[in-house]
């Protein structure tokens, strides 16, 4: 039997979902990488609605669970890389 797949929180909109329909985001050295799966540390979830990431952005929530500072032009160059 197959175990189920792990569930993750959406920093965003803090709903519960299966990890496969969130996008993942991670800070390796400072700088954010967007759905690194091979990449191991700390790591924060988004749902790909653009709600979620206008919320999480507006509650600094992405920056409190990556302990990282985020720019508006890390921001935009992340919505243009998966909300397009």
């Amino acid at each position: 039997m197959l175990s189920p797949e792990p569930l993750r929180t959406c920093v965003g909109c803090r709903q519960v979902k299966p990890r496969g329909e969130l996008q993942r985001l991670a800070a390796v050295d400072g700088t954010l990488v967007l759905n690194p799966r091979r990449v191991a540390g700390r790591s924060a979830y988004l749902c790909p609605n653009p709600s979620c990431w206008t919320v999480a952005e507006k509650r600094r929530a992405v920056e409190r669970a990556l302990a990282v500072r985020i720019s508006a032009e890390d921001w935009d160059r992340l919505r243009q890389g998966i909300l397009s």
